[in-house]
């Protein structure tokens, strides 16, 4: 029985009655079932929104030209005004979101980038006291990389480090291996075509890339190229004015000098900026083989 009629004359009569077994087990039965269908809702609302896919009305050509999105998947239905509803799968992150998942990167997306850069920022991209000068810390990731993702060419200098220190420490990742020579030519190739397009004097993106080509043939190449590159990076840093007028305040300066001095003492070779150190008027801080090996 759902309903029940009681006849109340007078209104307090009401909460007397109230507390009778007949009337307390009607409400108490209503009440349960109220509930149970306020939770089965809820359950079932959950599960729907939990099968929902990441998707939204998005303009593909767009999407490719910003972010380089190469793998962007349409489920093929059709939203409001005509548009397609597209279904963009984003892979977990590597190394807690230091991976860009929208792959913004300054070059076209490949596979092992996302890995790359995960390596270097972990690996290589470390905390190095005479590099981060006291009172900072962390300037190769804070200020230094953000640098790297504006220019293609000193991105895929950087892959080239990251790739060789990778494919050294991790001897069973033969992918990454395959792709050294071919990676090592598209940078060179890349530092001189932006040579060539240098107008008006080069920036300390430019500057950075030759440092690093040349910190690159120190660690694994040879010093015949190493001392080509220094060549170049000596009239790159004069035609800039001098080591005092690179960017990043004082860092890109101490990189230059940092990768001179170190390579110079393990491989014996010529210093380039003899008299430089790493902050005007302080005495230069002894070599660092360990960092430069494992974090040039």
């Amino acid at each position: 029985m759902d309903f029940v009629f009681i006849n109340v004359k007078v209104p307090q009569d009401a909460l007397q009655l109230a507390k009778e077994p007949e009337i307390r087990s009607h409400l108490a039965r209503h009440q349960w079932r109220q509930h149970a269908e306020n939770r089965s809702a809820a359950i079932a609302k959950r599960k729907r929104e939990g099968a929902l896919p990441i998707c939204g009305d998005l303009n593909c050509v767009t999407l490719q030209k910003r972010f380089n999105v190469q793998s962007t998947v349409s489920d093929g239905r059709r939203g409001a005004g005509g548009t397609t509803i597209m279904s963009i799968p984003i892979p977990p992150p590597l190394g807690g979101l230091r991976v860009d998942p929208f792959r913004s990167y300054p070059i076209a997306w490949r596979p092992l980038v996302p890995r790359l850069v995960d390596h270097y920022l972990v690996s290589m991209a470390v905390d190095i006291p005479e590099l981060d000068q006291p009172g900072n810390r962390g300037l190769l990731r804070t200020s230094w990389f953000p640098l790297v993702m504006t220019e293609p060419a000193l991105f895929l200098v950087i892959m080239l480090l990251a790739a060789s220190h990778h494919a050294s420490v991790n001897p069973q990742s033969p992918e990454i291996k395959l792709n050294l020579l071919s990676l090592r030519c598209e940078a060179v190739r890349a530092v001189n075509k932006a040579l060539g397009e240098q107008q008006g004097g080069l920036d300390d993106a430019l500057v950075g890339a030759i440092a690093k080509m040349a910190s690159y043939e120190a660690m694994f190449g040879s010093m015949n190229d190493f001392g080509v590159h220094m060549q170049g990076l000596l009239r790159a840093v004069d035609l800039r004015g001098g080591l005092s007028s690179l960017g990043l305040n004082g860092l890109l300066r101490r990189i230059v000098v940092w990768i001179d001095r170190n390579a110079a003492f393990l491989h014996g070779s010529m210093l380039y900026f003899p008299n430089a150190t790493f902050v005007p008027g302080q005495p230069l801080p002894d070599p660092n083989p360990g960092h430069f090996l494992g974090a040039s």
